[in-house]
């Protein structure tokens, strides 16, 4: 079958033209259901965007609905009427013989397209029919029918195009994607119609057929819910699409009061008799064994559990089940990806089906963006479909056989190959959690770091988050290429995933490079993967997705505890206090009050967010202000603070500053205005993360009596002791002092 481009809409009918059937689908499907609207009895095609309008009697009707694997709606024309005005339209749909069509108790609703007419909002000209119907019956019959969104017993359709109105009633009812087998679903679910279409496209199961009228293999390497899986499995057992619905009395046309009950019974019972068990594997696998129970019983709703397989598993450690076969599958991109590498899941699967799978035939769902050109065998076939809202193309090659490669692909130059790579990290992964788990639930520590650039080829930080993953990935040179450096990104992430537990779903990876231009706090993706980690005593909403950081710092987790062990009955001030997490330390050990300060609303809603997690949200002792920490300073004239936290960031600018802040340049001005709103003994916790910092001691220790405590503040989890440095800072009792109290903490 050649597959057209885009089929351009059917142009508006004439009022005297007569109405046919008319059937609905996806674009780019409009060919495959063309085809089974043929094999129906279907005749006189007319094709159009979506749209495909025949002729046939009431058993092409009847059958339409229950075989037509990529058909949405399946509409009966009751009348077309050249119409001017809206009494018009009245009046044309008040000519029905409505009684014939509605018996009280009946329930309706009305669909309305309309298109260059005198109507300009589809609802009115819905409302416009609704009336109509209702008030006929109530002049007949004194019985008006109520209105139904959901469940109606009868479905009605207008098409208003110019001046030519047509209405149909709906024989489907229910959009014809809904088979009746899938009440649940993973992420991005696929239509069972667009499954259907693709596995017709890629001539499921008939051209990939094997020799003696045994059917080849089919399998779906990362299958979600099952949906190609259990709509190959229904192919190929020759079950009719809606033949279950029909069993339940569920298509529109068994509720029509005018249906040919013996002629549908006859149907249904010849379907019932065409079913026959698969004589070919079906095999779905997926990456998250939740998936994997989802898959397994919607198949069995399907009544075809019996006839498939569905494990779990990379999709890469598959070997092909059969000597040849169809490979069909929508990875992930989009909604369902963890990591923006979007192009990596392509280059692995082509790489995949390269390596083993000569014979086969692949049919890939991808999304119209550039990673989907990192698929690197040749399509013989790229057809644009949507899946929802997204523009995709599907992607249709056929492997060739080849001789296996004779020398390993993955050797890096110092001869140890990715394999080896995997090995050693999954070995220190397990290691260090089974020791920093045992540490962190003995403190009551939800999140921790549990591995922290270990092994120098791997530089990750990875942290732990209550049975949640995220990653960090510190730029450093290597001798890959970008996708290749993806791939092997990506192979890492997974192998770290299937060493703890963790679904793919609650795994993230960042990339972090030195900020140049204060972007650390950037928003760049809109999933909100959040949830609240305890911490001992204190509870943080952390977000592991949209940002950057999570939203709580954890190499400051004993710095948090001394400002806890300082904060009972003093004020407390947290400058650059970003999600707060200081403020929290400090209010819920019992300080007189604190003070949050921030040039960032979201940041200071999940401030209050924070304190409201742990029961300290009155406003009046717990308040948080939007300014630059400068300005604030200069502007407070509130009561001197008796305990402070001072972590900036190392440079950002923002375009609510009029100056950017720069840590080094910046920290002794800050500090010196600080130590005129402190008490004299008062305490203050200056902290950053910059690796070239210097403390300029003389400036500030005019002020403050100095001692760096940066090795008491690394927490066990953290190998990387430069991961900050921290200073405690007293103020003066009288005025300024000469710097010579500087001390280290050893």
């Amino acid at each position: 079958m050649a597959f057209t481009e885009a089929f351009p809409p059917l142009p508006p009918p004439l009022p005297d033209e007569p109405p046919r059937l008319t059937a609905r689908t996806l674009g780019g499907l409009e060919q495959v259901l063309a085809a089974e609207l043929e094999a129906v009895g279907g005749r006189d095609l007319t094709i159009g965007r979506r749209t495909i309008e025949f002729t046939g009697s009431t058993e092409t009707l009847y059958r339409s609905v229950l075989e037509c694997r990529t058909a949405i709606r399946v509409l009966e024309p009751l009348g077309r009427f050249p119409v001017a005005n809206e009494d018009e339209l009245y009046a044309a749909v008040a000519s029905i013989e409505w009684p014939a069509q509605l018996v009280r108790g009946d329930t309706l609703r009305i669909d309305a397209v309309i298109h260059d007419t005198f109507l300009n909002h589809s609802l009115y000209a819905a409302q416009l029919v609704k009336d109509a119907i209702v008030d006929t019956l109530r002049d007949r019959g004194g019985w008006r029918p109520d209105v139904q969104l959901r469940g109606a017993t009868h479905r009605f359709a207008l098409h208003l195009a110019g001046g030519t109105a047509t209405l149909f009633r709906d024989a489907a009812g229910r959009s014809l994607h809904q088979r009746g087998w899938r009440p649940t679903t993973g992420a991005a679910p696929l239509s069972e119609v667009l499954a259907a279409g693709i596995l017709a496209v890629a001539g499921w199961p008939t051209e990939s057929g094997g020799s003696d009228g045994v059917l080849a293999a089919l399998l779906d390497p990362m299958c979600g819910s099952g949906t190609f899986v259990i709509e190959g499995a229904l192919a190929a057992a020759g079950i009719a699409p809606g033949l279950a619905r029909a069993q339940r009395g569920d298509h529109g046309f068994l509720r029509f009061h005018d249906c040919d009950r013996n002629l549908s019974e006859r149907i249904i019972t010849q379907l019932q008799s065409r079913v026959q068990r698969p004589s070919c594997m079906l095999q779905g696998s997926d990456l998250d064994p939740a998936m994997q129970a989802v898959a397994m019983a919607n198949a069995r709703r399907a009544g075809v559990a019996d006839w498939v397989t569905f494990t779990t598993s990379a999709f890469d450690q598959i070997s092909p089940p059969a000597e040849s076969g169809l490979m069909v599958t929508n990875p992930p991109y989009g909604e369902r990806l963890p990591t923006a590498r979007e192009g990596v899941i392509f280059r692995r699967l082509a790489d995949w089906l390269f390596a083993g799978f000569g014979g086969w035939q692949a049919a890939v769902l991808a999304p119209d963006t550039p990673a989907a050109k990192q698929f690197g065998l040749k399509p013989r076939l790229r057809l644009p479909l949507k899946n929802g809202q997204l523009e995709c193309r599907l992607l249709v090659a056929d492997i060739r056989r080849r001789e296996p490669a004779t020398q390993p692909t993955s050797l890096r130059r110092d001869g140890r190959t990715i394999d080896d790579q995997i090995g050693d990290f999954r070995r220190r992964l397990a290691k260090r959690f089974k020791h920093l788990s045992k540490w962190a639930r003995r403190q009551g520590i939800e999140a921790f770091r549990i591995y922290d650039r270990d092994i120098p080829e791997i530089p990750l930080a990875i942290d732990w988050y209550a049975g949640w993953l995220h990653a960090a990935e510190y730029d450093r040179p290597h001798d890959r290429t970008e996708i290749e450096h993806d791939v092997w990104l990506a192979r890492i992430l997974e192998a770290a995933n299937a060493e703890l537990g963790v679904p793919p779903a609650q795994a993230f990876l960042k990339m972090r490079r030195r900020q140049r231009h204060g972007g650390q706090y950037e928003k760049f993706d809109e999933r909100q993967a959040t949830l609240t980690v305890r911490e001992g005593e204190l509870a943080f909403e952390v977000n592991l997705s949209d940002y950057l950081d999570t939203g709580l710092f954890l190499d400051h987790r004993t710095t948090r505890r001394l400002v806890t062990e300082e904060a009972k009955g003093r004020r407390f001030l947290n400058l650059f206090c970003y999600t707060g997490s200081f403020s929290v330390a400090a209010a819920t050990a019992g300080a007189a009050e604190t003070v949050s300060v921030d040039l960032s609303n979201t940041y200071l809603d999940w401030t209050r967010h924070n304190l409201q997690l742990n029961r300290c949200d009155d406003h009046r002792r717990h308040r948080v202000y939007r300014s630059e920490a400068r300005r604030f300073l200069e502007d407070w004239r509130g009561s001197p603070f008796e305990l402070a936290v001072v972590d900036p960031p190392t440079f950002s600018r923002s375009a609510k500053s009029p100056e950017p802040w720069d840590v080094q340049a910046d920290h002794a001005t800050l500090l010196a205005e600080l130590a005129e709103r402190m008490t004299p003994g008062g305490v203050v916790y200056f902290s950053n993360n910059s690796r070239r910092f210097r403390l300029y001691d003389d400036l500030v220790g005019e002020h403050y009596a100095i001692r760096e405590i940066t090795r008491r503040t690394i927490p066990e989890d953290f190998r990387n002791q430069r991961i900050h440095r921290c200073w405690r800072l007293v103020r003066h009792g009288d005025g300024p002092q000469p710097a010579d109290s500087m001390s280290v903490d050893a």
